[in-house]
């Protein structure tokens, strides 16, 4: 009987766990990508932020590569432009510190 009523207290614990917020967001990318892709997208931004991750999903043919993932407020850019925008950044925040 003891053992039995441990098991219920712990079940009855995580029951009244306080639900995990619902992070929504979009992923974007310059080419298709497959429904795989698209989970591990979620899974890696749910491991990152520790909560559930709902993304839809669009194609922005401007885009040369990578995805940006728009998600609660922020942005995550994986795209080249984004990558070369941080690379001028910090080149020019160099030039400026060498004066």
């Amino acid at each position: 009987m003891r053992e039995e009523n441990a098991i219920l207290d712990i079940h009855d614990e995580e029951e009244h766990k306080p639900a995990r917020k619902i992070l929504r967001g979009r992923i974007i990318s310059g080419m298709p990508l497959s429904v795989a892709a698209q989970k591990r997208v979620v899974k890696y931004f749910e491991e990152l932020l520790g909560e559930h991750v709902r993304l839809s999903y669009r194609v922005d043919k401007t885009m040369i590569a990578g995805i940006r993932v728009e998600l609660d407020g922020r942005a995550y850019d994986g795209t080249l432009h984004g990558q070369l925008m941080s690379v001028r950044k910090m080149l020019t925040r160099h030039d400026e510190e060498e004066l």
